[in-house]
């Protein structure tokens, strides 16, 4: 008798509009820029990360305000400087990367910097240089390239003024002492 007015239906499926370009251009292997954080558009979110799976291949830089986990492809660079970045078992990275802490089960072609800590799991292959405070490298793990350790002086202000202080001028020890020959010796036939 009566009909019933169908509530209108909304298409749950991402629309393809310019927001999703960037991931577009990087699956055809077009350069591009993304910037993670305001929009899922890395693929699914997970609470506060964002996850690039592992079908995703990116070419350009990854920023965002969010911890990531890379799963999928990326070459350029990944910069979240206040955030953590894990590399998958299944994510082959070709990129600098610099985060708060950075793990690494995947690989990595590129130097890692960190502001905390730098993990290097069992599965993971690094092929590049290291800069943290805290240095990791689990048993089974592939590493190639230098590790640097030094902690900012701005991160300890107490260390920084007692690094700043003059030494006190002493002459080295071996300064104060004259020089001296060695003995001839006889040369020895065996």
């Amino acid at each position: 008798m009566w009909k019933k007015a169908e509530p209108a239906r909304t298409d749950q499926r991402a629309p393809a509009t310019a927001d999703r370009a960037p991931e577009q251009q990087a699956a055809t292997g077009g350069m591009t820029s993304l910037h993670l954080g305001g929009s899922p558009m890395a693929g699914e979110r997970s609470g506060d990360r964002a996850v690039i799976g592992p079908s995703i291949t990116i070419k350009g830089d990854v920023t965002g305000e969010e911890d990531l986990i890379i799963q999928g492809r990326v070459e350029g660079k990944v910069d979240l400087a206040q955030h953590h970045v894990t590399v998958g078992a299944t994510g082959r990275i070709k990129a600098n990367i610099v985060g708060r802490s950075v793990t690494v089960e995947g690989e990595v072609d590129g130097d890692l910097h960190a502001e905390e800590q730098i993990a290097i799991r069992k599965s993971g292959k690094v092929k590049g240089n290291l800069s943290a405070p805290r240095v990791t490298i689990e048993d089974g793990a592939t590493f190639k390239g230098s590790i640097d350790m030094e902690r900012k002086a701005a991160a300890h202000p107490a260390a920084s003024s007692a690094a700043a202080a003059p030494a006190p001028a002493v002459a080295p020890a071996s300064a104060a002492l004259p020089r001296v020959n060695p003995p001839n010796r006889p040369e020895r036939n065996g």
